[in-house]
Parts: C-alpha cells; structure tokens; sequence
C-alpha cells in the first residue's frame, strides 16, 4: 500500500500542530513554511481534517489551529481515512475489487496496511520527531 503524498502532508502538518499546541494555535502559513508545502494545499486538507473533526480553527488575531482532541487518540488512520477518504468505495465497487483476479489479497493486504497505521498515534510521531529534533517526514517506521 502506498500513503499518498496528501496523507503524508497531513500527517507532518498534524505533528507540527501537536509539538506546538502547548504555547497557542498554529498558522497554516507557518507550518507550509517549515514543510516547504504550499499555503493553499495545506488549506485544502486542513478543511477535510476539520470536517473530520481532527483539528479546531480559530479565526482572527492570533487564530490558528490546534488538534481537536488529545494527540494520543489521534490515530495515524484516522488521517490517512480522512485526507484520502479509503471508505468512500461503494459496495458495488468493493465487491467488484474483490472478484477480480487476486482482489481478496489486495483487499487483505489493504485492510491490515491501516489495522496497523490504526495501531500508531500521533502522540507517537511526535514523540518520535522531538527525539530526532525535526517533523519533516513524521512517517511510521515499519517493523
């Protein structure tokens, strides 16, 4: 399986918001900077992130965004499901995926590919990225 790079973006944006939501809420053309990603791609996944109720924007002077909830119960497929919208498969289309030639492996390969992105928290990444003093590519480590 392949995480896109929308995901990835996600995922880096998330852990900088998470290493910064002590102090105050984050500016989107802050972390575009230090990711060196655009200002409005970073718009674009950050009103999906809000529409899944991932993070809080607060608007006017020192507005900004924080996570929604606490980093550890942010799973890493929760971002994942959210930015790249996996479950948007109708049934019809899952059930063709699934009769063509070798699909219940993909489908099984799919499926344990985010039972364990749903197993790492962002609270991990970024635990993990002070460790290495930087959230540029929080991406999980595979075992």
């Amino acid at each position: 399986m392949k995480v896109s790079t929308k995901a990835r973006i996600a995922t880096a944006a998330l852990v900088e918001l998470g290493m910064h939501r002590a102090t105050h809420p984050a500016r989107l053309a802050d972390i575009a900077s230090r990711l060196d990603v655009s200002l409005s791609h970073l718009e674009h996944l950050f009103a999906l992130l809000r529409r899944h109720e991932l993070v809080e924007g607060f608007r006017g002077p020192g507005g900004g965004y924080v996570l929604a909830r606490a980093a550890r119960d942010i799973s890493v497929g929760d971002i994942v499901y959210c930015v790249d919208q996996l479950d948007s498969q109708s049934a019809a289309e899952r059930e063709a995926a699934l009769t063509a030639p070798g699909g219940q492996v993909w489908e099984q390969l799919r499926t344990q590919a985010m039972d364990y992105l749903d197993t790492v928290s962002l609270q991990q990444l970024i635990d993990s990225s002070r460790l290495r003093g930087t959230a540029a590519d929080p991406a999980p480590q595979l075992a």
